[in-house]
Formats: structure tokens, sequence, C-alpha cells
């Protein structure tokens, strides 16, 4: 499914780019909602076959490689925010002077990202994340996301009303699919036998 989520992203980050240049923040929304979207109907996809046992149980590594995915999904969030943010404020005439540092910053936590799925899948390394990294990551997000409504940004006029955007739609797709992660590794580690005592 990577390749049509880099495809919706491309053109999640052009339509952003499209309605700043125009000021039309109702098309800058739907651009950044129609990503967070899709991000969060191809979780639902990954995850939801891991919430219903089959006959015979799970295979012993469904954990692992549902979380890889999933990791690669929350990458491609940041990948969008980069190019969003590169789009925006390096193609058009509105003006940020945080857009590239945003830009930047998200660039590097996708890279960081994606560098760890890559670790994971090497020889030995196949121990997906544990819950409290995915609780801790969904925490960070209400954070960021509290403080955003909570500051009044959305309404602004200024430059980084655009990256508003980004941030409120990318925050809600890492919160869904840290929600949608986090009931997948109860699920799946609830079926572990207890270890025996020694």
């Amino acid at each position: 499914m990577v390749p049509g989520v880099v495809a919706v992203l491309v053109l999640s980050a052009a339509g952003m780019a499209y309605g700043a240049e125009n000021g039309s923040r109702a098309l800058t929304v739907a651009a950044a909602f129609g990503y967070a979207l899709v991000v969060m109907l191809v979780a639902l996809v990954i995850n939801r076959p891991c919430w219903k046992t089959p006959e015979g149980g799970h295979a012993p590594d469904l954990l692992f490689h549902t979380m890889r995915r999933n990791t690669r999904l929350a990458a491609l969030v940041y990948g969008w925010a980069a190019l969003a943010f590169f789009a925006v404020y390096g193609l058009t005439g509105v003006t940020w002077r945080h857009g590239f540092q945003y830009g930047t910053a998200a660039t590097l936590i996708a890279g960081a990202l994606l560098f760890y799925v890559h670790r994971m899948g090497e020889p030995g390394r196949d121990v997906p994340p544990s819950r409290a990294l995915t609780l801790l990551h969904a925490t960070a997000v209400i954070g960021g996301l509290a403080f955003l409504l909570m500051s009044g940004k959305l309404a602004t006029m200024r430059g980084d009303w655009p990256a508003n955007y980004i941030f409120l739609f990318g925050g809600l797709a890492l919160l869904g699919l840290c929600t949608i992660a986090y009931r997948t590794q109860r699920i799946l580690e609830q079926e572990e036998p207890p270890p025996t005592a020694s």
C-alpha cells in the first residue's frame, strides 16, 4: 500500500500549496484532511485482521510485522508534513520564517522512523516496539494538539495559517494511528502465553 499512500501524500501537499497560494482555507483543509483520512483507513486495513482471532490463533510474528507497517505509516505522516511545509513555504508566496525549520524537523523524524523500521527488519532485531512507546507518542501528539487548539492559532490570518493545518491534521493522523496500533499491541500481547517459572 506504500506507493498508493505516497501518491496521495504528494497530491495532498500539492493541494495544500495550491490552496495556500490562492488563499483558500477550504482547499488547504480538504487536502490535509484527505491525507489524514487515507492514513487512518490504511491503518485500519492493516490492523483490523489482528483484532479477530482466526481458528488456530495468530502467527507468532504478526505483532512484529504489523508494528513495522504502523511505524512506516507514522514515518509517512511526518514525510507528508515535511513535503507540505516545503511546498507551501518554498513554492508559494505565503511566507513564515519557521516553515523550513519545521519541514526539516519533520524530515529528520521521518528518516529516523524509517531507519528504525529498517533496523527492526535485521536478523535478531525482530522485537516490536513496546506499548509504552506508542503511549508516549500519543501523549506528545495530544499535548501538541491541545496547545494548537487552545492557543487559537487556527483562526490566525498570518503566514503560519497553512502550517497550523499541517500540525492539526498531521497530529490527528498520528493520534489515530497510535490508537489503532495500541489496540493491536494490547490484543496480540494478551495472546502470548505467560512465562513459565524456572
